[in-house]
C-alpha cells in the first residue's frame, strides 16, 4: 500500500479541507469535502479522472488535511487558503482583483461616507463597484443633489471645507445644517445606494409636502430641485429589470486556456455597475465548475449581498450555496438560473459583455486565441468529454434509388465550418444499398487516409443516424486502432445523441447552442453528400466526366456519346469497341479503356 493510500485510509469521515502537495512541499491543489476520507480516496482510483486531475496526481507526494465543524466552514476555509496560496490546479480568482466599496458608520453622531477597498467590522457597506475611478465619478454625481460629508472626522473640523463651498457637503461640522436634517440626507443617500429609488423619491415628495405645509418654502424648493435632479439621473440610468429586485447577473466566456466571468450589478432594476474576472483555466474545467468556484471565492467574502444571484445554468449544490449565503448574511439570498425569457435576456447580456471583455483582453495582449464556441462547451459537458471538441468531423451518406452512393466528411473547428477540409467519397460497396456498410466504408477510408498522411485526429466524430450507425463507426475505428476516439451519433427524429458510454442517449436542450451546433454539422454533412451525389449523377448521364480523359477532345467525346448513348455504356465498352468509333484510333481507345479503370477515376465515381 502506498503512503498516500495509508494517509487516506486513516482520515476521518468528517468535513474538512485537504491540500495535495508535491515532493517539495509545494501546494498543488486545495479542496473541501463533506467526508475527507471518501473524497481523498476517490483521487487514488485514477480511473475515469479528468486529464487535469490525473496530471496533478502524478505530482502529488503528500497530503495535509484540516477537520472543520461543518461543510460550510470547510468552504470558507478553502476559499481563504486558495486566495492565500494560489495553488496551480485550483480555479482561482486573480489576487490583484480588489473591490471598491462605499462604507458608512451609521452609529456616529455625524455619519460620513467613504470609498474603501478594505472590509472591517462595524460599518455598513454598499457595493461592490469594481474600479475606484468609476465609483468616484458616481459619488461625485450623487453628492451634487445629496450633499453628504466624505471627511473622516467631521467632529474635529473647525471650518468649512471646499466641498461645502461647492455645494457637495451640507456642512454638519460647522452647524450649517442641523444634525436632524443631515440625518435625512444620510437616509436619502442610503436609499439611493441600496437601489430603493422609488422609496427615495416618495420620501423626498413627503418631505417637500411637509415643508410646504409648514410654510418652509425655501426648504420645499430645495427638496423639489433635489427630486428633479435625482429623477434626471435615474432617467439616464439603463433600466434592465422591471421587477426592481437587487440582483447580480453572471455571464461567462471561454478560450482554450482562460475564462472570463462578467458581473452585472443591478439595483432597483437599474444597471449601476459591472465588473469582470479573468481566470486562467483549461477547457477540461466546465463552466459549472468555474461558476461554483467563483461563487465560493467571491460571495462568501463580501460584507453585503444582493437578493438574487442569477447564473447561466443550474448546478447541483446551488440550493446549498443559497442557504449558506442566507445564513451568513442574515436574510434570504437566492442563487437561481433563468426560468423566464426576461431572466434569460439578462444572462445573455452578461454573456455578451463577457465575450467583448475577453476579446478586448486578447486584442490588447496581441493574442490570436479564439473564444470557445458555446455549442462546443455544451457538447463537452453533455457528453462528459475530458476535452472540449474543438475539432469535430461529421459524416453522412447520400443513396438515392441505389445509384451513385456517396459519403461526406465535413470539418468544424471551434463550432464553425472549415470548408477547405471537407472530403467527399464515392462509396465502393457492391452489395444492394446498405447504409451501415456504406458508413463503415467512409469512416474507415477517411481515417485510414488521416493516419497515412499524419494529419491530426478530431476531438469528436459525429455520424448521422442512431445506435446502428454509431456501432459501425466504432467498429471501423477499432479496425484502425482508434478505439479511443470519441464518437457520437445523432438520431434524426428524436434529436438524441448516443455515444459508447451514453447508450440510452442524451437530449440537448431545445434551442441550446449545443443542439444548434450538432444540427448544423448534420445538415452540412447531408448537404455536402447530396451535392456530390447529384454531381456524379449529372456527370454520368451527360458524360461530362470524359472531359478529364486524356486524348479525348470535344469531337471524340461527342462521337463516343452518340455511338454508345451514355457515359455508362462508354465505360462498359471494350477497347476494340471504342476503337470503332469515328475519330478514335487504336492507341486512343486503349488509353481511354485503361483510364476508365484507374483508381482515381473509380474514386470519382
Amino acid at each position: 500500500m502506498s503512503d498516500l493510500a495509508k494517509l487516506a485510509k486513516d482520515l476521518p469521515d468528517l468535513p474538512g479541507v485537504y491540500l495535495w502537495k508535491d515532493d517539495q512541499g509545494k501546494i498543488l491543489y486545495i479542496g473541501k469535502a463533506k467526508s475527507l476520507r471518501k473524497r481523498v480516496v476517490s483521487y487514488l482510483r485514477l480511473k475515469g479522472m479528468f486529464r487535469r486531475t490525473w496530471d496533478m496526481m502524478q505530482k502529488a507526494a503528500d497530503l495535509e488535511t484540516v477537520v472543520t465543524n461543518s461543510e460550510r466552514e470547510a468552504l470558507l476555509l478553502e476559499a481563504t487558503l486558495i486566495k492565500r496560496h494560489q495553488p496551480p490546479y485550483n480555479i482561482r480568482l486573480k489576487d490583484d482583483k480588489v473591490q471598491s466599496w462605499i462604507r458608512v458608520d451609521l452609529t456616529r453622531a455625524i455619519p460620513t461616507f467613504e470609498i474603501t477597498r478594505e472590509v472591517d467590522e462595524g460599518y455598513t457597506y454598499y457595493g461592490p463597484y469594481g474600479g475606484s475611478k468609476r465609483l468616484e465619478r458616481l459619488i461625485d454625481t450623487v453628492r451634487r443633489f445629496i450633499p453628504i460629508g466624505m471627511c473622516k472626522e467631521p467632529e474635529k473640523e473647525k471650518r468649512a471645507c471646499m466641498d461645502f463651498h461647492v455645494g457637495r457637503c451640507a456642512g454638519p461640522c460647522t452647524e450649517a445644517i442641523s444634525l436632524e436634517d443631515y440625518r435625512l440626507l444620510v437616509d436619502q443617500m442610503t436609499l439611493y445606494l441600496e437601489g430603493q429609488f422609488e422609496r427615495l423619491t416618495q420620501l423626498l415628495e413627503e418631505q417637500m409636502e411637509l415643508a410646504s405645509a409648514n410654510l418652509e418654502f425655501e426648504r420645499a424648493a430645495t427638496l423639489r430641485d433635489r427630486l428633479d435632479d435625482i429623477t434626471s439621473v435615474l432617467r439616464k440610468q439603463r433600466i434592465v429589470d422591471m421587477t426592481g429586485i437587487n440582483r447580480d447577473v453572471l455571464g461567462i466566456s471561454r478560450t482554450e486556456e482562460a475564462a472570463l466571468v462578467e458581473l452585472l450589478i443591478i439595483r432597483g432594476g437599474r444597471l449601476i455597475a459591472y465588473d469582470n474576472f479573468y481566470i486562467e483555466v483549461s477547457l477540461d474545467v466546465t463552466d459549472t465548475d468555474i461558476l461554483r468556484a467563483f461563487i465560493d471565492q467571491y460571495y462568501f467574502t463580501l460584507p453585503r449581498l444582493p437578493d438574487e444571484i442569477l447564473i447561466p445554468s443550474e448546478f447541483p449544490e446551488m440550493t446549498q450555496r443559497s442557504e449558506w449565503l442566507s445564513d451568513r448574511i442574515g436574510r434570504k439570498v437566492a442563487i437561481i438560473a433563468p426560468a423566464s425569457s426576461d431572466l434569460q435576456e439578462l444572462v445573455d447580456m452578461a454573456t455578451t459583455n463577457a465575450y467583448r471583455a475577453l476579446r478586448k483582453i486578447l486584442v490588447m495582449e496581441d493574442q490570436e486565441v479564439a473564444i470557445v464556441h458555446d455549442g462546443v462547451k455544451e457538447l463537452r459537458e453533455a457528453l462528459g468529454m475530458d476535452l472540449a471538441p474543438l475539432h469535430i468531423e461529421g459524416f453522412d451518406i447520400a443513396n438515392i434509388q441505389g445509384t451513385d452512393p456517396t459519403g461526406s466528411c465535413v470539418v468544424f473547428r471551434n463550432g464553425r465550418p472549415d470548408n477547405k477540409s471537407y472530403r467527399m467519397f464515392k462509396v465502393r460497396v457492391k452489395e444492394s444499398p446498405d447504409d451501415y456498410a456504406m458508413m463503415h466504408e467512409v469512416v474507415f477510408r477517411r481515417y485510414r487516409g488521416v493516419l497515412e498522411r499524419g494529419e491530426s485526429l478530431p476531438d469528436l466524430v459525429l455520424v448521422d443516424g442512431g445506435k446502428g450507425q454509431l456501432n459501425v463507426a466504432l467498429k471501423a475505428l477499432e479496425e484502425l486502432g482508434l478505439e479511443n476516439l470519441e464518437v457520437a451519433s445523432l438520431a434524426k427524429r428524436e434529436e438524441i445523441l448516443y455515444t459508447r458510454e451514453l447508450s440510452d442517449g442524451v437530449a440537448l436542450e431545445i434551442g441550446s447552442a449545443g443542439l444548434r451546433l450538432v444540427q448544423h454539422i448534420r445538415d452540412e454533412a447531408h448537404r455536402f453528400a447530396q451535392k456530390y451525389h447529384h454531381k456524379l449523377r449529372e456527370r454520368r448521364f451527360t458524360g461530362s466526366i470524359l472531359e478529364d480523359a486524356p486524348g479525348i477532345g470535344p469531337k471524340r467525346r461527342g462521337a463516343l456519346l452518340r455511338a454508345f448513348g451514355s457515359y455508362e455504356m462508354v465505360r462498359q465498352a471494350t477497347a476494340e469497341e471504342l476503337a470503332l468509333v469515328d475519330g478514335m484510333s487504336k492507341k486512343a481507345a486503349e488509353e481511354l479503356y485503361a483510364w476508365l479503370r484507374t483508381e482515381s477515376v473509380q474514386e470519382l465515381l
